[in-house]
C-alpha cells in the first residue's frame, strides 16, 4: 500500500481549519532496502534523492549529504536533493554552505514544486547565519577594530520616527526602501537588513533610540560597513513630515544630513529626494538610469507602504504569519509592489518551513512519500508526484486594507502546487484570517 501525506483543509466560517495525516516513518527494513536499491542503482537520481531525504530523516546527515549530491547531479530541477543538503547544513552550523545550496538551485528554477520551500530555507538560513555571524563579530571586536571597514560597504540603521505612533513602523520601512533603492546604484555594497538587524539585537539596540555616533561607528565595524546611514523622520499630526539623513563614517564624523519635506501623501517621493541626497554626500553622482530606478522602484502608495512596514516588524520579530497577512495587505492596496508579494510568498512558505525537518523534505519537494517497498522507479525516471494539496491559494486568504474588508471563500483542487510547495507535515491545528485595517489620516 503506498502512504501519502494527504493535507485537508476546510474553509469555516471566521477561518480556515486545517488537519493532516502524518507520514509514516521508515522503518530500519525499509532504509535498508532503500540502501540496497541506491547501491544497484547509482543513476537513478530520485531513488538517490529518496534515499537521502530517508536518511536525513533518521538524522544520518554525514550519510544523506553525499547521497543528495550524487541524486542532485542527476536530477538538477527536483528540490528534494537541495530541501535535504541544505538542511543537514543548517544542522551543522554550516549556514554559507546552506545558503549558497538554496540559491544556486534558485537561480536555476524560478518555480515548480518545492521553489517556495527552498526560499523558506533560504530566509531561514540567512536569519540563523546572520546571528551566528553577529556573535562572532562581537567575540571578535577587538581584532576587527584595527581592520578598516570597505568604505563602499554602507549599512542603513532604522530610521528613528517621531511624532504620530501610527507611523512608528516606518522604521523598519523606510531604512529597508533606502537599502533597497541604494542597492540600484553601482558602487555601493549594502548590508542585508537581517544582518544588520541581527547584530543590533545581540547589541542590545533593536529597540532603543537612534544611537549616538559613535555607537553607529562601532557598529559600522561589527557589520564590516565603512558607512553608516542614520535617519529621522518626523511625523506630527497635522504638520508638514521631514525627512533627514546623515552618514557616520568610521572614525565617528558625521556628514552633513540631506532633507526633504513636504506633505505625508508625498512621504515616498521625499524619501527619493533623500536618496539622492546620501549618494550626493559619499561623492557619487548617479546616472539617469540609476535616477530613473529609483523613482520606479517600491510604491508610491501610502497604504501598502504602511502595511509593508508592519510586514518588516512581525517578520523581525519571527511572525511569519502575522507578515504574510500584512504582506499581502500590501499587496492589495498596490498590486505592483513586488517587495510586498515577494515577501508574502517568502512569509507564508517560511512559517511552514519553521517546523520543517529532513523528514518533511519528500512533501515539500512536491515529492510522494512511500515505503521502499513500493519505490518502483525506473532508472533515470521521473519521480511521482502524487500529493494532494487542497489548500487555498494565498489570494484566497486576504481581508481587508485602509478600512474595507473582503471576504472569500475557498476553493480546492487536486494535484500538484507549482508556484507553492504543500504544506508540511506540521500544520497548525487552525489558521484563523483576520482582518486588517490600516486607517491614517492625511493632512
Amino acid at each position: 500500500m503506498r502512504l501519502h501525506r494527504l493535507p485537508l483543509w476546510v474553509v469555516v466560517a471566521g477561518g480556515v481549519w486545517a488537519c493532516a495525516a502524518a507520514p509514516a516513518p521508515i522503518s530500519p527494513a525499509e532504509l535498508d532496502e532503500l540502501a540496497a536499491r541506491s547501491a544497484r542503482e547509482p543513476l537513478n537520481g530520485p531513488l538517490q534523492l529518496r534515499y537521502a531525504a530517508a536518511l536525513g530523516a533518521a538524522d544520518r546527515c554525514d550519510e544523506a549529504m553525499p547521497v543528495a549530491r550524487r541524486g542532485m547531479e542527476r536530477s538538477p530541477t527536483d528540490a528534494l536533493g537541495p530541501l535535504v543538503l541544505g538542511q543537514c547544513l543548517e544542522r551543522a552550523n554550516r549556514y554559507d554552505e546552506a545558503i549558497a545550496v538554496y540559491r544556486a538551485f534558485l537561480a536555476a528554477r524560478a518555480d515548480g514544486p518545492g521553489v517556495g520551500a527552498i526560499r523558506a530555507r533560504e530566509h531561514l538560513a540567512v536569519r540563523a547565519d546572520a546571528v551566528q555571524v553577529a556573535r562572532e563579530a562581537l567575540a571578535r571586536e577587538t581584532e576587527l577594530s584595527q581592520e578598516p571597514a570597505d568604505p563602499q560597504t554602507v549599512a542603513v540603521l532604522p530610521i528613528q520616527v517621531m511624532g504620530d505612533s501610527t507611523y512608528r513602523p516606518l522604521s523598519r520601512g523606510l531604512a529597508q526602501m533606502l537599502t533597497s533603492d541604494l542597492a540600484l546604484l553601482e558602487r555601493f555594497r549594502m548590508v542585508e537588513r537581517m544582518r544588520l538587524g541581527a547584530l543590533l539585537e545581540e547589541m542590545r539596540l533593536g529597540q532603543g533610540p537612534q544611537v549616538d555616533p559613535a555607537t553607529a561607528a562601532r557598529v559600522g565595524r561589527l557589520a564590516r560597513a565603512g558607512r553608516m546611514v542614520q535617519g529621522l523622520a518626523t511625523i506630527p499630526n497635522e504638520q508638514n513630515v521631514r525627512l533627514e539623513a546623515s552618514v557616520v563614517l568610521g572614525t565617528g564624523e558625521v556628514t552633513t544630513p540631506s532633507r526633504a519635506q513636504g506633505r505625508l501623501r508625498d512621504l515616498l517621493r521625499m524619501e527619493k529626494e533623500l536618496v539622492v541626497g546620501i549618494a550626493t554626500g559619499m561623492g557619487y553622482t548617479l546616472s539617469e538610469a540609476e535616477r530613473r530606478a529609483i523613482l520606479e522602484n517600491g510604491t508610491q502608495n501610502l497604504a501598502a507602504f504602511l502595511a509593508y512596514s508592519r510586514a518588516l516588524e512581525a517578520e523581525d520579530r519571527g511572525d511569519y504569519a502575522a507578515a504574510a497577512r500584512y504582506y499581502q495587505a500590501a499587496t492589495q492596496a498596490d498590486p505592483s509592489f513586488r517587495q510586498a508579494r515577494d515577501g508574502q510568498a517568502a512569509a507564508a512558505a517560511t512559517q511552514d518551513a519553521q517546523s520543517a525537518s529532513p523528514a518533511d523534505a519528500p512533501v515539500l519537494a512536491g515529492q510522494d512519500v512511500a515505503p521502499a517497498s513500493e519505490f518502483a522507479e525506473p532508472v533515470g525516471g521521473a519521480m511521482g508526484t502524487t500529493v494532494a494539496d487542497l489548500a487555498p491559494t494565498s489570494s484566497e486568504q486576504v481581508s481587508g486594507i485602509a478600512g474595507t474588508s473582503a471576504t472569500t471563500t475557498g476553493t480546492t483542487a487536486t494535484g500538484t502546487t507549482t508556484a507553492q510547495p504543500p504544506p508540511p507535515s506540521v500544520v497548525p491545528p487552525t489558521t484563523v484570517i483576520g482582518t486588517i485595517r490600516i486607517v491614517f489620516r492625511l493632512p
